[in-house]
């Protein structure tokens, strides 16, 4: 019942990636660049949050 609109959907995406690379290319660069400045975010903000934990405990 739903594999036609699937098949459809996966058709037309397909598609886009065979036709447009270069802005497929760009949407995983994108993509890539928030995922790795998550990344650096959370880690600067944990290191900050554990040096104020050792600097509350006086260490």
């Amino acid at each position: 019942m739903f594999s036609r609109p699937l098949q459809s959907l996966l058709d037309d995406a397909v598609e886009l990636v065979l036709s447009e690379p270069i802005f497929v290319g760009f949407v995983v660069f994108i993509l890539l660049f928030v995922f790795f400045g998550y990344l650096f975010v959370r880690r600067t903000v944990m290191g900050m949050r554990e040096g104020f934990d050792e600097g509350y405990r006086g260490k």
